[in-house]
């Protein structure tokens, strides 16, 4: 039996068109959700817990280096539990865990506590991250896998774009209402935490119980993981899981330190964290807008070209941009949005390649558990980003995360290039 069609998108066989409208609406809040965790850090670490300047590039490597413990330690089985389970359980799991993250953080103190709240926000995450992958992967027929994946993250654009741009100016709102910074930022937190309840409730009611990727029969868990781990044996799957990483990593440091960059520096120019983060705000919006809008060119052109081949030149475009955006010495001057437009070029490409190849080359039964090793690599990425991003960001300039990446990302293009010579 044949999937239905929707507009451009052929779905794959037992998808509905209830379940594809709540595919679209989960991955406008995704992603941005997620990148509210880094987002939100400078005003936490400047106006709430007073952390000096000269060792919060490392607090926030660490705190990312935990971040990713729990991605480390359930990727894989978190998607083969997803495998056995069911797509909306794990994923609307992951968004209350997210909300219940975002209600406690604000509390937590510059000690254990803090890493505590990074640990509890970060499980919800490792979930809604695997799965956000999964379902975009089990969806479309292969005709329309690439157009699937740059619509879900232009809207996944759109979603940073927003929530970022609200999330960046809701402590000046709460200060203007006569809060003081604490209760400001607690404001802005779990304001932050209603959000999450949103898409919680838009899975649970949309996605389907059972997945067309999903295997039926009860198998031992560790059975379905190892499908994972096999399916590396194809050149292009583990093409796949170093994209993983490359991709994963260079999408956290925009996260994770852009906006620590924008305090520091706006500190050092007299404005208030407040501002720092309200100006930065804008910088952000111009990256996300144009990786969204960038998305939408490439789904007129990502199915009709080798997979490889297009992972070969996005993360050349991501080298490129990421070296560039780093170079840049006044993040405030003019010159800087057209540097956030290559770099969202380059973030928009290096994550649809990714996405759309591993897509491809997974296969369909258990794809859960290679969407699974596949984050578990995304994870990998991170931790190398956190630990080498954050120690440069306060020994050398901060920003060092973006020429680290972007060189990271050129290693990538000579592995695409070998790839696809083999593989051609």
């Amino acid at each position: 039996m044949g999937g239905i069609r929707v507009g451009i998108w052929e779905l794959a066989p037992g998808v509905q068109r209830s379940n594809f409208y709540a595919l679209l609406g989960t991955a406008f809040f995704s992603i941005g959700l997620l990148t509210l965790v880094g987002n939100l850090r400078p005003y936490l670490f400047n106006s709430m817990l007073g952390i000096p300047d000269d060792i919060q590039g490392r607090v926030s490597g660490t705190m990312d280096v935990i971040s990713e413990i729990p991605a480390l330690l359930l990727s894989g089985l978190v998607g083969a539990m997803s495998d056995r389970l069911g797509r909306r359980i794990i994923y609307g799991m992951g968004f209350a865990i997210l909300a219940v993250g975002y209600f406690l953080f604000p509390l937590a103190q510059f000690n254990w506590t803090l890493y505590a709240m990074i640990f509890i926000t970060a499980c919800g995450a490792s979930l809604i991250s695997a799965m956000l992958s999964t379902v975009i992967a089990d969806y479309p027929q292969e005709t329309s896998r690439g157009k699937l994946v740059g619509i879900c993250f232009f809207l996944n654009g759109l979603g940073v774009a927003s929530l970022v741009g609200l999330a960046a100016q809701l402590p000046k709102i709460y200060l203007g209402q006569g809060m003081d910074p604490i209760e400001a930022g607690r404001a802005a937190y779990w304001t932050v935490a209603v959000i999450c309840l949103i898409p919680m409730v838009i899975v649970l009611k949309g996605l389907p119980r059972q997945s067309p990727g999903q295997i039926g029969e009860r198998e031992p868990l560790l059975a379905t993981l190892r499908v994972g781990i096999d399916a590396a044996r194809d050149p292009r799957v583990r093409l796949a899981y170093a994209s993983a990483a490359v991709s994963r990593a260079s999408l956290s440091i925009i996260s994770a330190f852009f906006f620590l960059w924008m305090v520091q520096v706006g500190k050092e120019q007299g404005m208030t964290p407040a501002e720092a983060l309200s100006k930065g705000g804008g910088i952000f919006v111009a990256i996300q807008i144009t990786a969204t809008f960038w998305a939408m060119i490439v789904i007129t052109f990502i199915d009709r070209v080798d997979r490889v081949l297009f992972m070969t030149v996005a993360s050349a475009l991501a080298c490129g941009s990421y070296v560039w955006f780093g170079l840049v010495d006044n993040p405030f001057q003019p010159a800087m949005y057209l540097a956030a437009v290559f770099l969202g070029i380059g973030e928009m490409s290096g994550i649809l390649a990714s996405q759309a190849l591993v897509g491809q080359v997974a296969p369909e039964r258990g794809r859960g558990a290679v969407i699974g090793v596949f984050t578990l690599c995304g994870s990998l990425g991170i931790f190398f980003a956190a630990i080498v991003g954050g120690t440069l960001f306060d020994a050398w300039r901060p920003s060092a995360p973006y020429i680290v990446m972007g060189c990271v990302s050129g290693l990538l293009c000579l592995l695409s290039l070998y790839t696809w010579r083999r593989t051609a």
